[in-house]
């Protein structure tokens, strides 16, 4: 079975939903337990769209890269 890969990058602004003009805050912890309040936009719905979108195409996703700049999905779909 030999397959295709693919990847699309959906750049952080995309995924920006802003309530009264202001960005949220979230408050993150990391392993080594240093925190801090960081400005973020947790709201993925649509990220989950474009994934079903290129699931009816007949590509599986195989991994999701979350970057600052935004999110890299890589997918593969069988070749034929």
């Amino acid at each position: 079975m030999a397959w295709e890969y693919s990847f699309e990058f959906y750049p952080l602004e995309m995924f920006k939903e802003k309530i009264a003009d202001e960005p949220r805050q979230i408050f993150v912890c990391m392993m080594d337990g240093k925190c801090r309040v960081e400005e973020q936009y947790p709201e993925f719905a649509q990220l989950i769209e474009l994934f079903h979108s290129r699931g009816k195409e007949g590509y599986e996703l195989v991994q999701v890269f979350i970057q600052e700049r935004g999110v890299l999905a890589l997918y593969k779909k069988e070749k034929k």
